[in-house]
């Protein structure tokens, strides 16, 4: 019966295929990497993140097609995500809290539902469907207003301390092959001054201080509008996005900065997908006009990735990022077909041209290995040489699902090298950065990270994670540019320098080290209610740290 009304509903799925993207970190990136890893769905093609819910509602359906297959746990959770791409499975089966002859319905609509609505949560049902405050649902049209909250508090061993809060509203809706979304935050930290700016909630975006300089505040808003095609997904957009496979950060694109607006083109065969966008990015202050006006120059990210699975269990990426500036956006990158680096070429050889490639394998028995190549500038009669101009970085992995004797765990072992300078440029503008952060990996330039983790889910609830990391960063001393630092080019130099360093050595300058070991708790008390903790033990040479976080964050 199950395989029956599945294989009814599947021609609905691909041709609805609701555009709207899945927001990064949604659990369900997750659950589909493992399934992949353990061949029950195959050509996830998840290279390039944010998913749209139509493609998740696919390969949800895929899986389900093979539940036998799966953990008890694992069952679970895939009965939780189908009832949450309900309607992208089968827009005709209505939300379970909508009346009979009824469109719509709201937790706030009368104190009855507030009150339903408050035991069912403490009911922990399961399966269920994620919150809404608002839901409206009629044939191909539908709309949902969420809400989120977060608190969280952080310590160290040496006196600093931080609480900070994040509300969120969300709204999402769809009429047809026509998708949008859009949300509005609010963030705010407290404590020691210097410490709560730092908070990962700001991102190093634009901050300010209350009058009473007691507290930090800043806000953020962004969101999507996407429309399916036949053809493809075309879209306009200012959310996160990741490109490239890593756990302890990405190398080509990542979440590590603020979101940025952009505009998008999606296709996904079956062997294959093609993403475009051309992005606006934040750039630097220029120069004040004597009346105080500040000038920031216009500054773009144009960026194509074609990523093939000729297997079903092996996929590769192809990547070229271009970041320029000072000017508008060019047309030439705006049309989706154009080589890049042949665009570049015409353009005068003014621009920051960066490709990247990156793989998968999921040979089997839970195994997948990964790795990604970032090529800033690279010359092949040079390779294997202290050359300045080899600017590439490296990332490889291993990850290894149920381990014997550790069902439901995964174990990942990562390594990352970036050589001096990577993401750098001879021009300010064209540095592979907005807003003062970088667009790829966290760690910059001349790093090295080595990052192992174990995750274990106890149950559907309960997961722990114990993880140790070592990273060394060779940083530049104060008289000469030795490529550690992102916002430094190789041209420009640092106190009695008189020349730019010809020749490279990896992790050289000031080399510092940190080693950090971590246990990481997450419990879901209700749907959609969670409770985190950290216990974060961190050492330099210079220091020892204790770092402790508490958090809780509600979506409803």
């Amino acid at each position: 019966m199950r395989k029956w009304f599945l294989g009814f509903y599947l021609p609905f799925i691909l041709a609805a295929s609701n555009p709207t993207s899945v927001p990064l970190h949604h659990p369900v990136y997750e659950f589909l990497q493992r399934m992949e890893a353990l061949h029950i769905t195959a050509r996830l093609m998840d290279g390039a993140q944010p998913y749209s819910r139509g493609r998740v509602a696919e390969k949800l359906v895929e899986v389900n097609e093979r539940r036998e297959q799966l953990t008890a746990l694992d069952r679970r959770r895939l009965d939780d995500f189908l009832l949450d791409f309900r309607y992208e499975i089968d827009a005709t089966k209505k939300n379970v809290l909508i009346p009979n002859g009824q469109n719509w319905y709201s937790t706030l609509a009368s104190w009855q539902n507030f009150k339903n609505d408050f035991f069912r949560v403490l009911s922990q049902r399961y399966p269920e469907e994620e919150n809404h405050l608002f839901i409206w649902e009629k044939g191909d049209s539908a709309f949902y207003m969420d809400y989120r909250q977060l608190f969280t508090y952080d310590g160290r061993s040496d006196g600093p301390q931080r609480n900070a809060n994040e509300q969120t509203y969300l709204f999402r809706g769809s009429f047809g092959a026509f998708a949008y979304q859009w949300q509005v935050s609010l963030q705010a930290a407290r404590g020691d001054r210097a410490f709560r700016q730092n908070d990962p909630l700001f991102k190093g975006t634009f901050i300010q201080d209350s009058e009473s300089g007691s507290t930090t505040f800043a806000d953020r808003t962004g969101g999507e509008l996407a429309w399916a095609t036949r053809p493809f997904i075309i879209g306009f957009a200012q959310q996160s996005v990741q490109w490239g496979p890593g756990v302890s950060g990405k190398l080509i694109l990542s979440d590590y900065a603020e979101a940025f607006p952009y505009i998008f083109i999606d296709k996904t065969w079956s062997w294959g997908r093609f993403t475009m966008l051309h992005g606006k990015l934040q750039s630097y202050l220029k120069e004040t006009l004597p009346d105080g006006t500040r000038l920031y120059p216009d500054k773009w990210l144009a960026a194509h990735r074609l990523e093939i699975a000729p297997l079903e269990h092996f996929s590769f990426g192809l990547n070229e990022m271009f970041v320029y500036g000072d000017r508008y956006a060019d047309w030439s990158y705006l049309f989706p077909l154009n080589f890049y680096r042949a665009v570049q070429h015409k353009l005068r050889d003014r621009d920051n041209a960066t490709i990247a490639l990156d793989a998968e394998w999921t040979p089997g028995a839970g195994v997948r290995l990964y790795g990604a190549v970032f090529i800033d500038e690279m010359k092949f009669d040079s390779l294997g040489t202290d050359w300045f101009g080899n600017k590439h970085a490296v990332q490889a992995g291993l990850q290894w699902h149920d381990p014997p004797g550790l069902a439901n765990s995964r174990l990942t072992i990562e390594y990352v090298a970036l050589r001096p300078w990577v993401y750098t440029h001879k021009f300010p503008i064209n540095r592979y950065i907005t807003d003062g952060r970088s667009l790829g990996y966290w760690a910059g330039p001349n790093s090295e990270v080595w990052y192992v983790a174990l995750q274990k889910d106890w149950h559907a609830r309960l997961r722990t994670t114990v993880s140790w990391r070592r990273w060394r960063k060779g940083y530049n001393p104060t008289d000469e540019n030795v490529g550690g630092d992102i916002l430094l080019g190789r041209s420009q130099l640092l106190g009695a320098q008189t020349q730019p360093v010809e020749q490279s050595a990896f992790l050289g300058g000031d080399l510092r080290v940190q080693w950090q070991s971590a246990l990481d708790v997450r419990y879901e008390i209700f749907n959609d209610l969670y409770l985190s903790a950290s216990y974060i033990l961190q050492r330099t040479e210079q220091q020892r740290l204790r770092i402790w976080h508490l958090g809780m964050r509600f979506d409803y």
